[in-house]
């Protein structure tokens, strides 16, 4: 995915302090073909190699606030499913004040094409179709299909990582606090330390990969699919191994989760 305008929509206003100053960034993410809020998209913040150093997701009316570590250049990230994903920038940030901007998502459109191609391919299954049996064939990473998930994770899809050699499930969690109810994280071991992998779900990034997970951006499956409803998994520990139409944020690896719904 190049860099580029690819549906955003800017509006730029300053608040005591021009647009090179800016630290804050805050907005709003809509349908570019409805103007209506998108809710719950992705946004982040990329360094200039890509690596991802802050993220949120739009509240219900599609808002959302970011504040950048540091000054310096960055890339837009927004992803939603069933939208193209955009990537926007270099755009630099400063110290003080406010970048206020509108993102407009493109909707991801099936054109006739595609129905064509799929009318041909109704006897295929999706796990065809995606490309999963002929990557698994080839055997470059680790492939789990439905019926193994659910024998072993009843509860959440982590249970079926635990085993998997180069990723680790981190369960450790405070005992109070808005973080004690939440999901277990995965993270890649590497080199002597751990980086956080690129999560997609049925094609769609759930969450960007770090070099550097640091609890702020944890990587949590459980967040968006039940094991109930995940018919495979492809695992990527080596950003080498990762197919290429599937980019590993960060230089981490790559987890690949394709449910049964089409």
């Amino acid at each position: 995915m190049r860099p580029g305008l690819l549906g955003l929509v800017f509006c730029v206003l300053t608040i005591g302090a021009p647009i090179s100053q800016a630290q804050v960034i805050r907005g709003t993410v809509r349908d570019a073909r409805t103007a209506e809020p998108v809710m719950l998209a992705y946004v982040g913040l990329l360094a200039p190699g890509r690596e991802l150093v802050v993220a949120g997701l739009a509240d219900s009316y599609g808002g959302f606030s970011l504040r950048a570590p540091a000054a310096g250049s960055y890339f837009l990230y927004v992803a939603r499913m069933g939208y193209k994903s955009v990537i926007d920038g270099l755009f630099q940030v400063g110290e003080d004040g406010v970048f206020e901007l509108q993102v407009g998502l493109t909707p991801a459109a099936i054109d006739l094409e595609d129905l064509v191609v799929e009318a041909e391919e109704q006897g295929r299954s999706k796990l065809e179709l995606v490309g999963f049996m002929e990557r698994a064939a080839i055997g470059r990473g680790t492939f789990l299909i439905g019926e193994d998930i659910q024998a072993v994770a009843l509860d959440k899809l982590t249970d079926a990582f635990r085993n998997i050699p180069g990723l680790e499930v981190v369960t450790a969690k405070p005992f109070v606090g808005p973080e004690a109810m939440s999901n277990p994280e995965i993270r890649i071991r590497r080199g002597g330390g751990e980086c956080a992998p690129t999560l997609y779900v049925d094609g769609a990034i759930m969450a960007l990969g770090s070099q550097r997970p640091d609890g702020r951006r944890p990587v949590r499956p459980d967040d968006f699919v039940a094991p109930a409803t995940v018919e495979a998994v492809e695992i990527y520990v080596r950003p080498s191994e990762t197919p290429i139409q599937y980019e590993a944020m960060g230089r981490c690896g790559v987890v690949l989760i394709w449910t049964y719904t089409r």
